[in-house]
């Protein structure tokens, strides 16, 4: 299950040292496109991917998540305890 978003306009931080897989930038204010349907996590996962992370990024994503040891919060909490 995924969990669907109602925004468009985020803002992603990194800490942790993930900021070297997106050129060094700790920060970014985010402007999804608009689509038809709701964004899902996979789904803004997936953009991240496409459009953020700048080197490496099976450092970031393994298949169709992230990897063992990035977290994923939404609202201060931890996505995979969200759905399900």
């Amino acid at each position: 299950m995924l969990l669907p978003l109602d925004i468009y306009n985020i803002f992603k931080d990194r800490n942790g040292g993930a900021e070297l897989l997106c050129g060094n930038i700790k920060k970014h204010d985010i402007h999804l496109p608009k689509q038809d349907s709701k964004w899902q996590i996979k789904n803004l996962l997936l953009w991240l991917k496409d459009n953020i992370i700048q080197e490496r990024p099976e450092l970031f994503m393994q298949g169709n998540t992230v990897r063992p040891g990035i977290l994923v919060l939404v609202n201060d909490a931890d996505w995979e305890l969200l759905v399900g």
